[in-house]
């Protein structure tokens, strides 16, 4: 998957309840760098904790993976939450810019 310009990237670091990204957000491919410290996991869902797993990855030790999801990526309608973050030193979300609620793309 090469950048484009209706791509953005957004890296975070740790898990939490407050969003990642807080807005309707496609989320196309992540780039996810192991700490070391054995098998990481990244678990990304629709609210905060409590929210529905859309995206549950493992990761083996000291690896940097690169996901390119399926075409249509994954749909995040309340934003993209991350309630697990184990063994990881950071994601990068790929995502797409959006210009509303209704889901509908810019072209800058």
């Amino acid at each position: 998957m090469g950048f484009k310009s209706d791509i953005q990237a957004t890296r975070f670091t740790a898990a939490g309840a407050s969003a990642v990204i807080a807005q309707p957000v496609r989320v196309r491919g992540l780039i996810v760098s192991s700490s070391g410290g054995g098998t990481g996991t990244v678990l990304l869902t629709t609210t905060e904790k409590t929210g529905d797993t859309l995206l549950h990855l493992d990761i083996p030790t000291g690896d940097v993976v690169n996901f390119s999801l399926p075409e249509d990526g994954i749909l995040f309608p309340q934003g993209v939450f991350c309630s697990t973050l184990t063994s990881v030193s950071s994601v990068v979300l790929l995502t797409d810019k959006y210009s509303g609620p209704n889901l509908t793309t810019t072209n800058k």
